[in-house]
Protein backbone atom coordinates (compact mmCIF):
# COMPACT_ATOMS: atom_id res chain seq x y z
CA UNK A 1 0.00 0.00 0.00
CA UNK A 2 1.50 3.38 -1.24
CA UNK A 3 1.89 5.86 1.65
CA UNK A 4 -0.67 8.58 1.84
CA UNK A 5 -3.80 6.20 0.53
CA UNK A 6 -6.77 4.81 2.90
CA UNK A 7 -6.35 1.72 4.30
CA UNK A 8 -9.83 -0.84 3.47
CA UNK A 9 -11.44 -2.74 6.33
CA UNK A 10 -10.89 -6.44 5.69
CA UNK A 11 -13.02 -8.97 6.98
CA UNK A 12 -9.42 -10.48 8.98
CA UNK A 13 -8.02 -7.51 10.37
CA UNK A 14 -7.71 -7.54 13.98
CA UNK A 15 -8.72 -3.61 13.83
CA UNK A 16 -11.32 -2.29 11.58
CA UNK A 17 -11.08 1.03 10.24
CA UNK A 18 -11.89 3.20 6.89
CA UNK A 19 -11.79 6.87 5.84
CA UNK A 20 -13.80 8.39 3.59
CA UNK A 21 -13.29 11.75 1.51
CA UNK A 22 -14.99 14.34 1.78
CA UNK A 23 -15.27 18.54 0.27
CA UNK A 24 -14.38 20.95 2.97
CA UNK A 25 -15.52 24.42 2.62
CA UNK A 26 -12.64 25.87 4.58
CA UNK A 27 -12.87 29.50 5.47
CA UNK A 28 -9.04 31.36 5.33
CA UNK A 29 -8.79 34.67 6.37
CA UNK A 30 -6.32 37.66 4.37
CA UNK A 31 -4.49 40.15 6.10
CA UNK A 32 -4.24 43.34 4.16
CA UNK A 33 -1.07 45.28 5.53
CA UNK A 34 -1.08 48.47 3.80
CA UNK A 35 -4.81 48.72 5.29
CA UNK A 36 -4.39 47.00 8.48
CA UNK A 37 -8.02 44.98 7.60
CA UNK A 38 -8.83 40.94 7.32
CA UNK A 39 -11.13 40.05 4.77
CA UNK A 40 -12.63 35.99 4.83
CA UNK A 41 -12.80 33.82 1.72
CA UNK A 42 -13.85 30.76 1.66
CA UNK A 43 -12.09 27.62 -0.82
CA UNK A 44 -12.95 24.24 -1.21
CA UNK A 45 -10.66 21.20 -0.03
CA UNK A 46 -11.09 17.49 -0.24
CA UNK A 47 -10.53 15.87 3.53
CA UNK A 48 -10.42 12.36 5.06
CA UNK A 49 -11.90 11.38 8.01
CA UNK A 50 -12.87 8.47 9.70
CA UNK A 51 -16.38 8.20 9.90
CA UNK A 52 -15.78 6.16 13.33
CA UNK A 53 -14.62 9.39 14.94
CA UNK A 54 -18.02 10.83 14.29
CA UNK A 55 -19.98 12.41 16.92
CA UNK A 56 -22.53 14.35 14.71
CA UNK A 57 -23.61 15.28 11.50
CA UNK A 58 -26.03 18.16 11.36
CA UNK A 59 -27.48 20.74 8.72
CA UNK A 60 -25.30 24.22 8.43
CA UNK A 61 -27.74 27.09 6.95
CA UNK A 62 -25.23 29.83 7.85
CA UNK A 63 -23.45 28.15 4.49
CA UNK A 64 -26.41 27.99 2.79
CA UNK A 65 -26.74 31.71 3.50
CA UNK A 66 -23.06 32.65 2.32
CA UNK A 67 -23.54 30.30 -1.17
CA UNK A 68 -26.68 32.73 -1.50
CA UNK A 69 -24.55 35.82 -1.59
CA UNK A 70 -21.85 34.49 -3.52
CA UNK A 71 -19.48 34.44 -0.72
CA UNK A 72 -18.69 30.64 -2.06
CA UNK A 73 -16.21 29.93 -4.73
CA UNK A 74 -18.13 29.46 -8.33
CA UNK A 75 -18.98 26.42 -9.69
CA UNK A 76 -21.18 25.17 -6.72
CA UNK A 77 -25.28 23.89 -7.67
CA UNK A 78 -27.50 27.28 -5.51
CA UNK A 79 -29.42 24.45 -4.43
CA UNK A 80 -26.45 22.87 -2.76
CA UNK A 81 -26.87 21.76 1.21
CA UNK A 82 -24.13 22.06 3.97
CA UNK A 83 -23.45 20.04 7.04
CA UNK A 84 -21.02 20.58 10.31
CA UNK A 85 -19.32 17.48 11.23
CA UNK A 86 -18.02 17.35 14.71
CA UNK A 87 -15.72 14.52 15.21
CA UNK A 88 -12.46 13.48 17.25
CA UNK A 89 -11.61 11.47 20.07
CA UNK A 90 -11.55 11.28 23.62
CA UNK A 91 -11.06 15.50 25.14
CA UNK A 92 -10.47 16.50 21.30
CA UNK A 93 -13.40 17.79 18.92
CA UNK A 94 -12.49 19.05 15.88
CA UNK A 95 -15.50 20.52 13.40
CA UNK A 96 -15.57 21.13 9.91
CA UNK A 97 -18.35 22.35 7.04
CA UNK A 98 -18.67 20.07 4.05
CA UNK A 99 -20.57 20.09 1.01
CA UNK A 100 -23.67 17.45 1.30
CA UNK A 101 -26.70 17.60 3.39
CA UNK A 102 -26.99 15.70 6.71
CA UNK A 103 -29.27 12.78 5.03
CA UNK A 104 -26.72 11.95 1.82
CA UNK A 105 -23.87 12.06 4.40
CA UNK A 106 -25.24 9.28 6.15
CA UNK A 107 -26.46 7.46 3.26
CA UNK A 108 -23.07 7.59 2.05
CA UNK A 109 -21.69 6.09 5.02
CA UNK A 110 -23.90 3.21 5.05
CA UNK A 111 -23.45 2.70 1.78
CA UNK A 112 -19.53 2.48 2.81
CA UNK A 113 -19.77 0.33 4.96
CA UNK A 114 -22.26 -2.17 3.55
CA UNK A 115 -19.38 -2.36 0.53
CA UNK A 116 -17.01 -2.80 2.69
CA UNK A 117 -18.39 -6.16 4.84
CA UNK A 118 -19.84 -7.31 1.59
CA UNK A 119 -16.07 -7.49 0.39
Amino acid sequence: MQPGHPKKRTATSQRCWMIIKLVEVKRVHDFDVTRGTRRAHYELEEIWINPDSILQIKSDEAMRAHLAEGRLPAGLDTAQDFSRIQFGSGNSVNSVVVVGSPSVLAQRLHEDRRQLLKG
